[in-house]
C-alpha cells in the first residue's frame, strides 16, 4: 500500500502505524524513504550470580603457561606513552 503524505510547516510528517516511544530507522534510497522499526534488546530473564573465580590470577596464568602460553615484554614497553590525539 502506498500513501501520499505532506510535511507540515516545520518539515515534519506523520506516519500511521507507529507506536509511541518506539524508535525507527529512516533510510533514503533511490529517491524514496524506508522506515524500519528498531528491534529492542531485552535483558536475559534469568540472571545468575557469579561468586568469582576460585583461583588467583597467578594460578590462572601458571596453568596457561603449563599449556604453552608464553608472554614476552615488548621492546617499547618502557617508553613513555604519547599524548592521545583525540
Amino acid at each position: 500500500m502506498t500513501t501520499l503524505v505532506r510535511a507540515d510547516a516545520k518539515s515534519r510528517i506523520c506516519i500511521r502505524g507507529t507506536r509511541k516511544g518506539q524508535e525507527y530507522v529512516v533510510k533514503a534510497e533511490k529517491g524514496g524513504w524506508w522506515v524500519i522499526p528498531v528491534e529492542t534488546v531485552r535483558p536475559p530473564r534469568q540472571r545468575r550470580e557469579w561468586s568469582g573465580s576460585q583461583l588467583s590470577l597467578a594460578e590462572h596464568l601458571g596453568g596457561l603457561a603449563e599449556s604453552g602460553l608464553r608472554l614476552e615484554q615488548a621492546d617499547n614497553a618502557k617508553q613513555k606513552v604519547r599524548r592521545c590525539r583525540f
